[in-house]
């Protein structure tokens, strides 16, 4: 599944986070599975959700690409620690740990955007913020993923 557009949320009192209906629809059972890991973002402040079936996949591919040292124990020891399986209620709403909001600085009012294997959860302002900096630099963050693209040897004749 590729996880794409924003969404304007909101985090209940009870802490629970409605997964919007097109996300849930387009899960299936066999190859996504039918709940989301919930993990520390690749950035301060922002929290992931991956499908559980892939998460698990990735979590082992991953593991296996690190050199093992006193870093890569000290990653997975707060990335596991913080990582949370979250079921989807019939609801389809999800219930998100206090502790990990709080670690993450995480507001009721969040964005959940698509980010191709995930969705990243953000505080509104913030991902408002970050698309604004950003959104006028899109050429420019194009032709730079192009660029290692070609040079990792991963692109056609055309630079796809």
């Amino acid at each position: 599944m590729i996880y794409t557009g924003i969404y304007e949320l909101t985090i209940d009192p009870k802490n629970r986070l409605s997964i919007p209906a097109n996300i849930r629809s387009q899960m299936d059972p066999e190859t996504d599975g039918t709940a989301f890991y919930l993990v520390p973002g690749d950035r301060q402040g922002l929290l992931s959700l991956y499908a559980d079936k892939y998460f698990e996949g990735y979590a082992e591919k991953y593991h296996s690409t690190l050199r093992p040292n006193q870093e890569k124990q000290d990653f997975e020891m707060v990335f596991y620690a913080m990582a949370t399986l979250l079921d989807i209620d019939k609801q389809g709403r999800v219930v998100l740990p206090q502790r990990i909001l709080d670690f993450a600085e995480i507001s009721k009012r969040v964005s959940i955007s698509g980010a191709r294997d995930h969705l990243v959860i953000w505080n509104r302002d913030d991902f408002s913020k970050y698309m604004k900096k950003n959104w006028s630099r899109y050429p420019d963050l194009f032709r730079q993923a192009q660029l290692l693209t070609e040079r990792d040897g991963k692109g056609d004749q055309n630079g796809r």
